[in-house]
């Protein structure tokens, strides 16, 4: 980020979250977007977590790693589990996670490769982070483009109960049907949190009824914004489970196969 665009983002940042404070029914997870948090940012975001009570999933800037050939950076969010959810102490103390993207988008690459000099090598994050709540269910983080990974897709499937992705993408209608149609292929609730430069943002659960499926969705440029949303937890991990439910679409085919082909890890919370 620019030291201006750094400005702007910290003053939107802290402006939703003194918004959030003041609502009477607070929030349990808070997401920010892909690459919207300035690195400096993250003591400030944990505090937030704390005063909270709250679990807070942002996207950070480019972190820069000085390479034996060139440069390389990481696109990573952070997790941000406080030791207090609800009221309820969960923990000793306030944990936080890295979660790395795999997979850039192509005009993501396209680009760092064509900074002067020898370029920027975008570096890899081959792991795939599961958490597990408790309270809020299984839940799983992803960064953008790797939101079209196929084998990150299998390693989900039966996995969780809300997939939670963090986004710089300018063709939201793609993401849109994508959501759409993982939210039937995983049996999950999809969460899509877009920039509000390019609006895109999108919470989709697999309801049976159709006006029910959309429980949110943002359309339209230059417009930053927080919304609550609330998603059905309980009921479809045990419709998950087998046991029906007829507010939710029938299990889709083969939903108990498993087939892993990248790292795992599991994080209770």
């Amino acid at each position: 980020m620019s030291e201006i665009e750094e400005r702007r983002a910290k003053k939107e940042i802290r402006h939703f979250f003194a918004s959030l404070r003041g609502l009477d029914h607070r929030p349990d997870i808070i997401l920010l977007p892909e690459l919207s948090v300035p690195l400096g940012f993250e003591p400030q975001l944990k505090r937030a977590a704390e005063k909270l009570e709250a679990i807070v999933i942002a996207g950070l800037d480019y972190r820069i790693e000085t390479g034996e050939l060139q440069p390389t950076v990481s696109n990573e969010a952070v997790v941000i589990v406080p030791r207090r959810l609800r009221g309820r102490q969960i923990a000793r103390r306030t944990e936080v996670r890295r979660v790395g993207k795999t997979y850039p988008a192509p005009s993501e690459e396209k680009k760092l490769k064509s900074i002067t000099g020898t370029g920027v090598a975008f570096l890899a994050h081959p792991t795939v982070w599961i958490f597990e709540s408790s309270d809020l269910g299984k839940f799983a983080v992803a960064i953008c483009y790797d939101f079209m990974d196929l084998d990150r897709i299998v390693m989900y499937r039966n996995k969780i109960q809300t997939l939670f992705i963090l986004a710089y993408n300018r063709d939201t209608t793609s993401f849109d049907h994508l959501a759409e149609a993982l939210s039937r292929m995983l049996f999950c609730n999809v969460v899509v949190c877009n920039c509000g430069q390019f609006g895109g943002s999108l919470a989709v659960s697999p309801f049976r009824e159709p006006f029910r499926r959309s429980i949110y969705r943002h359309v339209g440029q230059r417009l930053p914004h927080a919304q609550l949303v609330e998603l059905p937890l309980a009921a479809l991990a045990a419709h998950q489970a087998g046991s029906t439910n007829k507010d939710f679409k029938s299990l889709p085919p083969g939903f108990g196969v498993f087939s892993p082909s990248l790292t795992t890890k599991t994080e209770a919370i």
